[in-house]
C-alpha cells in the first residue's frame, strides 16, 4: 500500500512539462496515435483488402485490426503510467 501511495506522489510531485518530456510518456502518446489511426482506418484497409464496397461489420478482418487498435492503445496507456 505504501508503495503505491509513494507513486502516486511521485506523479503528483512532477512538473507537467517534465512529465511529457519523459521517454515513456512519449512512447505512449506514438503508440497511442498509431492505435487510434488503426481504429479509425480498420474500415477503410477491410475495404481495400476485401476489394468490396461494402463491409460487414462481423468481419473477420475488421475485427482483427479493431483488436489490434484496442490492444496498441491499452499498451500505450500502461506504457504512459509505468516510470
Amino acid at each position: 500500500m505504501f508503495s503505491l501511495l509513494s507513486n502516486i506522489s511521485m506523479l503528483l510531485d512532477n512538473q507537467p512539462l517534465d512529465r511529457l518530456k519523459q521517454p515513456n510518456v512519449i512512447t505512449g502518446i506514438v503508440l497511442l496515435v498509431v492505435g487510434i489511426i488503426f481504429a479509425i482506418f480498420a474500415k477503410r484497409i477491410t475495404k481495400l483488402v476485401r476489394k468490396k464496397a461494402n463491409v460487414e461489420p462481423n468481419d473477420r478482418l475488421l475485427l482483427i485490426l479493431k483488436a489490434f487498435a484496442l490492444v496498441v492503445i491499452l499498451a500505450s496507456l500502461i506504457i504512459m503510467i509505468v516510470q
